[in-house]
């Protein structure tokens, strides 16, 4: 089965030393995907959880993009936030980017992020065909 890294400038560079996503046949696993201008690097939003998911929500869907997938064809997210508390403003922005049949989620807190980064999402999708 062929792995293709995928790497894309329309969303914002790794932060350490791992990959932005890759392909394994018809399916597109991403790393943890912040809200970081693509073209500054700068983080969006900084405590924002409605900013910072619609941001990374955009970057998710560049990565997919470059990747031959989308959000249509997303299956499964992992969310992780600094503050369970603030789930309510979070998943209605989600559902902006999934306003129809949601991918399966699993959200968790994680505490503290580096700086005042308070959402990363990574995925899996499926290729278009």
């Amino acid at each position: 089965m062929k792995i293709e890294k995928i790497e894309t400038g329309r969303a914002p560079q790794p932060g350490g030393w791992y990959s932005q996503a890759f392909r394994v046949g018809d399916l597109v696993f991403t790393a943890g995907v912040t809200a970081n201008d693509p073209k500054t690097q700068e983080l969006v939003g900084p405590g924002d959880i409605v900013l910072q998911t619609r941001q990374v929500l955009t970057n998710l869907r560049e990565i997919l993009r470059a990747a031959g997938s989308d959000l249509d064809h997303v299956i499964k997210t992992l969310v992780f936030v600094s503050d369970i508390d603030q789930f309510d403003r979070f998943n209605e922005t989600y559902k902006e980017f999934f306003p129809k049949n949601p991918p399966a989620r699993s959200t968790m807190q994680v505490g503290k992020f580096i700086g005042d980064m308070v959402i990363e999402i990574e995925a899996v999708a499926v290729v278009k065909k």
